[in-house]
């Protein structure tokens, strides 16, 4: 059992909006997908984009995807698939909701995406030491309100690549 899966079948997402126009309850079998994927193969067809965001437009799942990706991160994903969830979650903190989830009373989607994040800070911490630090930092620099940290990381991972 993976901390993942859990977090993914924690979510009713059957009850959730989707950026494709339906109920996230597809998106389970997607992320299922994802994180069993062991090639880039195996990821053809199910991916997070035009569900989560649309043009950086986001739906009311988005927040919802945030602690599955976060947790994703810190078990064994494949290459490709850790890079998609870096890059939905930066599109996922600086995007904003979409006008039909501000008309149906979610205005601040991306403010919920920001505070998920915030939750599992250290996960791209960790994630900013082992992987790829400069996708890691385009998203700390939206949600790290300790400027402290995120330089002194900054500093430390820059200094490491030049001694290494």
């Amino acid at each position: 059992m993976r901390a993942s899966i859990l977090e993914l079948r924690r979510h009713d997402w059957s009850a959730l909006r989707c950026g494709c126009g339906q109920s996230g309850a597809h998106l389970a079998e997607s992320f299922s997908r994802l994180l069993e994927a062991r090639s880039r193969q195996e990821t053809i067809g199910h991916t997070l984009e035009n569900h989560l965001e649309v043009q950086s437009m986001l739906f009311e799942v988005a927040p919802h995807a945030v602690p599955v990706m976060l947790t994703a991160l810190g078990e064994d994903l494949h290459d490709s698939v850790r890079g998609h969830f870096l890059g939905m979650l930066e599109f996922l903190v600086t995007g904003e909701s979409h006008r039909s989830e501000v008309e149906a009373g979610r205005p601040d989607l991306e403010e919920e995406c920001v505070a998920a994040v915030r939750e599992g800070i250290l996960v791209l911490y960790a994630e900013a030491v082992s992987g790829d630090a400069e996708a890691v930092f385009d998203i700390l620099e939206f949600v790290d309100e300790d400027a402290d940290r995120l330089e002194y990381y900054r500093s430390a991972l820059a200094e490491g690549l030049r001694q290494g």
